[in-house]
């Protein structure tokens, strides 16, 4: 009874707040756009008014006689409230310097950057010890806005789409989701309903806020793997110019309204825009920056923060808008994240995490139009609610459900037919021992077994006339540690120096086309792979095989030589990601991308004797992949590769293949020597150091001659134990440091592609010296291209 009491006073309350004010919302009268973060004076003598929210929605209580609305950029506007007859109110445009100002020697705006600056750890809401929330996301995806020179091209193209599609977005997407976060690293998305225009239960959940960085504090703001400078980062006033628009009392504290830039001859990568400083602890109490100068993807993010429970300021909304191409072609995606319920500093312990820091239960695709009606943060425009009608008409035609159910096998690169998925990896195969290898793969799928697939493959080498094939068992164990078991037969090819565990071979490297030097192998394994503990992942497996080098060479084993052998090998392999993120993406699990640091470890014993083995060995390989950013210098990534053996063992089974260098294949292979051909060195003992270093657009950021500088340093060490028990084949040894430094102009010439970015090929020189420096200049020297794709 008491709670139905409460219930009904709540309501009443709500009701009458409701009915006292008035809600307006704000519009650019040139672009027809929402106008952010305005400030609305009510009184002139105490100062007390409101801002508009991120929708340009303000409220206005009935009692006020009227009101002021003021904006940088934007004509100051004086209204009476009860002459305003339209829920919107329309400001007009003006132009606005961005020059600084100096009053005394001092740009006024650089002090308030610099409060802002040395408040940074207080005011970050990722330093809180823990918090929770809830938010309901909406991302909208729909035609481009135009740029100037295309418009009117690009109003003929939305003319023709909006008769097609009747004013209806490509596709609309709503979700309901609690977080919780748990300093330094654990967080979770418990996503609670979610719906998707075209789908009648969709299998996926997109948030919004995972588009944008969730505060506006790090040093650097990244978007899209681009690592954008912050312009309240340390320092930031030799980099950016900034300019104090406004300032007015809000309550009992002053608001700063500060423009900003990049400086001209800048080296960085740049946002402008303008950022709202309350000096109630100096904190950013909003946002609205877009990426500068930044070619064919423009980027803006806004936030807007509230003051929760007087102590802590934290994000209630995020908004982003992507626009991807120009012109007629170009297309937008627009996100709006509602943040409500925030709860600071809860009690959490890592416990409470799952290993997937994204959750999605069965049902969330299934509530229905009143759950939305309740929990959506306001109601759905016209084209919003088209969207829904006109794209689920379309899904329901085209069967997207269906369509859709084949992302989890194409993620792991099977096409799904009734009962059985094709092994699309195995449809072509390249290498210069094979030439071309056409072949075929099939496995089980769901349809026969749960969790159990059985396959096999066949391929036939046009080079060398021979057919490979192989079978496998693979299991999977329904379980949070995420549980393979592998059966396998194999009668194939394997390159020399590689090893069995495949986190320390490169997946569709250019590297797999060099491959020449090639051991025959039949080989019966079993291996299981599962998620050992949170950010650690666990290898145990043992494989035999039958080896036979398909190359001239004859091992001597205690002065018998060998040229057939037989190896029975149990392996044990670690790998940790520092700061692992897990999200279910479409069914499958995978990492999101991260500059943390990456561990690999395999142990390796050579087990003589066992299924008639010949060899007893240790084998250790220890890899450490990590990226870093200098500011106002770019990005370091390094690997460190190292690498033992405590026997003589034959050529297949020691560490080779370091080398990437081939005449007919000028590509740059990232962690490899560039200068080596393949197979040069041989070692049983190394230790190598491949860097890169990249300073961004060095020279300049406009025009078209816009490369990324990269330096590259390799460096390497090893030793070969007996090398005299190799015979009939060459290679050197690297007893003496090996040292070779690279020049990389990355997307130094860039071609259109689509209308949506560009096709940059670079160029690179690099030279090898010191102890294993060649008598020739040109055989020291490796001239290189390199590929890649980029929006500017």
């Amino acid at each position: 009874m008491k709670n139905l009491l409460l219930l009904t006073l709540l309501f009443f309350i709500t009701k009458t707040l409701a009915q006292s004010q008035k809600k307006l919302i704000l519009i650019n009268d040139t672009t027809e756009e929402v106008v952010p973060f305005a400030n609305i004076l009510f009184s002139k003598v105490d100062y007390k008014g409101t801002s508009s929210d991120i929708d340009g929605v303000f409220y206005v209580p009935k009692t006020i006689e009227s009101i002021t609305i003021s904006y940088v950029g934007f004509e100051t506007k004086t209204l009476r409230v009860s002459d305003i007859s339209s829920q919107i109110i329309r400001l007009k445009p003006e132009a606005s310097a961005l020059n600084e100002v100096v009053i005394d020697g001092e740009n006024p705006a650089h002090r308030i950057i610099r409060k802002v600056v040395a408040n940074k750890t207080l005011n970050n809401p990722e330093n809180l010890n823990s918090f929770t929330y809830e938010s309901y996301d909406k991302i909208i995806i729909t035609l481009g806005k135009p740029k100037e020179g295309t418009k009117a091209k690009s109003d003929t193209i939305r003319e023709k789409m909006d008769s097609i599609m009747k004013g209806s977005h490509f596709f609309i997407t709503e979700t309901l989701a609690k977080h919780k976060y748990l300093k330094p690293r654990f967080s979770e998305d418990s996503v609670i309903a979610t719906r998707s225009s075209g789908f009648k239960n969709p299998k996926f959940a997109m948030l919004a806020n995972s588009f944008q960085p969730f505060s506006f504090y790090n040093e650097h703001i990244e978007l899209f793997e681009t690592n954008y400078l912050n312009p309240i980062s340390k320092g930031s006033t030799r980099k950016y110019k900034f300019r104090l628009k406004q300032e007015y009392i809000q309550g009992t504290d002053t608001v700063f309204v500060i423009s900003f830039e990049p400086k001209a001859n800048r080296n960085f990568e740049g946002l402008k825009g303008l950022l709202t400083i309350n000096s109630n602890k100096y904190a950013v109490q909003s946002v609205d920056a877009t990426t500068f100068n930044s070619g064919k993807l423009d980027v803006t993010i806004q936030q807007k923060y509230k003051h929760v429970a007087d102590k802590h300021w934290f994000p209630e909304q995020l908004n982003f808008e992507i626009n991807v191409g120009e012109g007629f072609g170009s297309v937008s995606y627009i996100g709006k994240s509602y943040l409500s319920k925030i709860k600071p500093n809860t009690s959490l312990n890592k416990k409470d995490f799952p290993l997937v820091s994204v959750t999605l239960p069965e049902n969330a695709g299934s509530k229905n139009d009143s759950f939305w009606k309740l929990n959506r943060r306001d109601t759905l425009n016209t084209n919003e609610k088209r969207t829904y009608v006109f794209i689920d008409s379309i899904g329901e035609k085209i069967k997207l459900d269906k369509m859709f159910d084949l992302l989890p096998s194409l993620m792991k690169g099977r096409y799904p037919l009734k009962y059985v998925d094709i092994d699309i990896t195995k449809f072509f195969i390249a290498n210069k021992y094979e030439g071309y290898r056409p072949g075929l793969g099939l496995y089980t799928n769901d349809d026969i077994f749960k969790n159990v697939s059985i396959g096999g493959y066949a391929g036939y080498g046009l080079k060398d006339d021979a057919w490979k094939y192989g079978g496998e068992l693979l299991i999977n164990v329904p379980s949070k540690k995420d549980i393979t078991i592998s059966l396998k037969y194999m009668n194939d090819l394997k390159e020399v120096g590689t090893l069995s565990d495949n986190r320390f071979n490169e997946i569709l490297s250019f590297r797999d086309f060099l491959a020449s030097q090639m051991d025959g192998i039949e080989s019966y394994s079993i291996t299981t792979d599962m998620k050992l503990f949170r950010n650690l992942n666990w290898t145990l497996g043992f494989n035999t095989a039958d080896v036979t080098p398909l190359y001239e060479y004859m091992f001597l084993n205690n002065g018998n030589p060998v040229t057939n052998y037989t190896n029975s090998e149990l392996n044990i392999g670690i790998g940790y990601h520092a700061k692992e993120q897990l999200v279910n993406s479409f069914g499958v699990i995978g990492r999101m991308p991260s500059d943390a640091p990456i561990l690999n470890f395999l142990y390796s014993r050579g087990l003589g004797g066992t299924l008639d083995g010949d060899f007893s060995y240790n084998k250790f390989r220890f890899t450490l992949d990590h990226s870093f950013i200098t500011k106002g210098l770019g990005k370091t990534t390094y690997r460190l590769d190292l690498g033992y053996l405590d026997k003589s063992l034959p050529y297949g089974l020691v560490f080779t293949g370091e080398g990437a260098f081939e005449r007919d294949l000028r590509f740059v292979v990232r962690n490899y020597f560039q200068t080596v051909t393949p197979y040069e060195f041989l070692s049983d003992k190394y230790a190598h150091l491949f860097t890169t270093h990249n300073f961004g657009r060095l020279f300049n950021n406009k025009g078209y001659l816009q490369p990324d500088v990269i330096l590259h340093n390799n460096f390497g060490i090893g030793s070969l134990s007996n090398p005299e028990h190799h015979q009939l084949i060459g290679f050197s040894t690297k007893e003496e440091l090996f040292l070779e430094t690279g020049l990389e102009l990355q997307n130094l010439i860039k071609l259109p592609l689509f209308d949506l970015g560009y096709m940059g090929i670079g160029v690179d020189g690099f030279y090898r010296y010191g102890f294993h420096n060649l008598d020739k200049f040109d055989n020291n020297f490796a001239f290189k291209y390199s590929m890649g794709f980029s929006f500017k």
